[in-house]
C-alpha cells in the first residue's frame, strides 16, 4: 500500500473517531486532509455530510451526501444517510448514521424486482425497510 493510501486511510479513521467522540474541529481538519489526498472519494463527502448533520446544517449535509452519491452511486453509506435525513416522516431514530465502517451485507438491497403478468419487471420496496 502506498504512502498516499496509508495517509488517506489514516485521515479517514481519525475523522470517524473524532466525529463519534464529538470533536468536530478535529473531525473537520481530518476530513479536509483526506479530501486533499483524494477529493473524489465518496467516503470523504459522506463524512463531511455526517459532520454537517451533527452540526445541524442539514442543507450542507444533503449536498455532501448527494456529492458522494454522484461520485459513486454504489456507495451505500451515503445513500442510506441521504435517505435517512430526507424522509418525509422526519428523522427516524431507529436508523443510525452510517459511517461506512461496517461491511456491506449481500441482501442489504432496499428493492426487489417483481414481474407482472406481462413479464415486465417493477422495482418494489422490500417490506420493513
Amino acid at each position: 500500500m502506498s504512502n498516499y493510501q496509508n495517509a488517506f486511510e489514516e485521515y479517514i479513521d481519525l475523522a470517524k473517531n473524532a466525529l463519534k467522540l464529538g470533536n468536530f474541529v478535529l473531525a473537520e481538519e481530518r476530513i479536509k486532509n483526506a479530501m486533499y489526498e483524494n477529493p473524489h472519494s465518496p467516503c470523504v463527502h459522506n463524512l463531511y455530510g455526517i459532520l454537517e448533520e451533527l452540526l445541524k446544517e442539514d442543507n450542507l449535509a444533503h449536498k455532501h451526501y448527494r456529492v458522494a452519491n454522484v461520485l459513486d452511486p454504489t456507495y451505500k453509506p451515503a445513500y442510506r444517510n441521504l435517505e435517512r435525513i430526507s424522509s418525509f416522516e422526519g428523522r427516524p431514530t431507529n436508523k443510525p448514521i452510517d459511517f461506512g465502517d461496517e461491511p456491506e451485507k449481500e441482501d442489504d438491497d432496499l428493492y426487489v424486482v417483481e414481474y407482472d403478468k406481462n413479464h415486465v419487471g417493477h422495482l418494489q420496496k422490500k417490506e420493513g425497510k
